[in-house]
């Protein structure tokens, strides 16, 4: 398997998240991204206001912002020009 950018990374996860709200281990799953390592990637959407973290019957789950929806937006356009 070929090594993903944070770019591509993060772009997945956002699209995971636009189907709404996730366990972080469906996460780590669908953006197969190492559970330890999923931390650091959901750290730096939160960081920049495009996911939120929710406390829900006592289980964590992430969701998307609108600015999220929006950077999701112009990734789904710029990225499949950028990566094969």
């Amino acid at each position: 398997m070929k090594n993903r950018s944070t770019v591509v990374i993060c772009w997945e996860l956002l699209k995971a998240l636009s189907a709404g709200p996730q366990m972080p281990s469906r996460l780590a799953r669908v953006a197969n991204v190492p559970f330890n390592r999923l931390g650091e990637y959901l750290g730096l959407l939160a960081s920049r206001g495009l996911v939120k973290m929710e406390s829900v019957d006592a289980h964590d789950k992430y969701s998307i912002t609108i600015d999220g929806m929006q950077v999701l937006g112009d990734l789904d356009r710029a990225l499949p020009k950028l990566v094969p």
